[in-house]
């Protein structure tokens, strides 16, 4: 009893629990059978009365969240398949407001939903999630992003202590979970550290903190389900050391700030005699429209020339061949930046036009450009690396 009162949607014996938690496992089995990738996010949201403050706010970030998981889906629809779960807890009624859901059916959250009262049983809500993702973790090609957010210290869990809760979590990290801590009023780094949680950050609860971290927290999950989607499909063995190791965190929050430097202008028009204009061409270099018209007739590229170095431009080719093709393109590039030192490239964003990729999909290819000062990407690209973020 003391268990459901606790979390008042709780099954009322062990038996029913264990149903539904294998009804969860029999999903994602589901999605190995079709080769997919089930990639479960779990977001675990303060309901207690210190968060009324910031209702808005808060309703506003976990539909921005749950929207950012859809464009996640769609760029890796033939891939992934994504869940949501968010679960909210206070001392009077934990509950999911969604469980478990393909990302496509979950909707996005009201008022009705989310009701700040009662006091933060940090503990007790994280092992109860923590146990059953555990279960559905077991199952291969499984990957899981669990987000903690909370503007206070645990106060009045009974079931699941400090100790019990880091377990799991130590366990779930070795599953191919990426977990991050985010929280106010405390200091969550250190609060993070407790539960050993290497990615955290910390936000003011006020208007704009609170719409800030949001904001942060929905492009880390982008930044971070792009170097997953890339890992997954290109660097296998690096995705491996990446994210079984213990101390995996993935890094979503420590960005750090742009060198402007490194970023190509919105507009280039005119280049000096030691810099080089990067553009998307199609497989047959014919190069008649967009910036490829352009690096035609203005920086000497070669009509019937796909690839390579051409006057003052480099083209690499974007439409007309595969993702593979296109990253393959993108390393040898990178080989010839890095052997011509004396050069400078300014690399558009190649791809996110007529060729149809979206910058999640390119930018990451692009790993190795990152430590090369001679090639300035574009924000569009910048806004999903960082040293931090890849393996180099």
């Amino acid at each position: 009893m003391l268990f459901k009162k606790l979390f008042g949607h709780q099954p009322e014996s062990s038996a029913k629990e264990a149903a539904r938690i294998q009804e969860n496992v029999s999903v994602h089995q589901e999605e190995k059978s079709n080769e997919m990738t089930a990639v479960y996010h779990l977001v675990v949201l303060d309901e207690s009365g210190s968060m009324s403050c910031v209702t808005e706010q808060t309703i506003s970030g976990c539909n921005e969240t749950i929207q950012t998981i859809r464009i996640m889906q769609e760029n890796n629809k033939d891939t992934q398949k994504h869940y949501v779960s968010i679960y909210l807890f206070e001392s009077g009624k934990s509950r999911y407001i969604v469980h478990n859901l393909p990302v496509h059916e979950a909707k996005n959250i009201t008022h009705k939903d989310y009701c700040p009262n009662g006091c933060t049983p940090l503990f007790d809500a994280l092992g109860f999630t923590l146990t059953e993702l555990k279960e559905i973790m077991d199952q291969p090609e499984t990957l899981g992003y669990v987000t903690i957010i909370t503007d206070g210290e645990e106060n009045s869990s009974r079931k699941y202590s400090l100790s019990m809760v880091r377990e799991l979590i130590d366990e779930l990290k070795k599953k191919d979970v990426i977990f991050s801590f985010i929280g106010a009023n405390i200091d969550a780094a250190e609060y993070a550290k407790s539960l050993n949680i290497g990615n955290s950050m910390q936000f003011v609860q006020d208007d704009e903190g609170t719409r800030a971290m949001w904001e942060r927290e929905r492009l880390g999950k982008m930044r971070s389900g792009a170097r997953m989607s890339f890992m997954k499909k290109f660097a296998k063995e690096e995705f491996d050391c990446c994210f079984s190791a213990c101390e995996n965190s993935g890094h979503y929050y420590k960005i750090g700030d742009i060198d402007q430097k490194r970023v190509t202008p919105a507009s280039v028009d005119k280049l000096k005699k030691n810099e080089i204009f990067v553009f998307g061409s199609n497989v047959n270099g014919l190069h008649n429209g967009g910036a490829a018209k352009y690096a035609a007739t203005h920086f000497g590229a070669i009509i019937g020339q796909a690839e390579g170095l051409q006057g003052q431009s480099y083209a690499i080719p974007t439409d007309g061949v595969t993702e593979e093709e296109l990253y393959q393109a993108i390393c040898r590039f990178c080989d010839f930046a890095k052997s011509h030192p004396e050069l400078t490239f300014y690399v558009i964003a190649i791809g996110c036009g007529h060729a149809g990729y979206t910058p999640y999909i390119v930018a990451p290819m692009f790993r190795n450009a990152i430590k090369l000062k001679n090639v300035k990407l574009p924000m569009e690209f910048w806004d999903f690396l960082s040293s931090d973020n890849f393996v180099i």
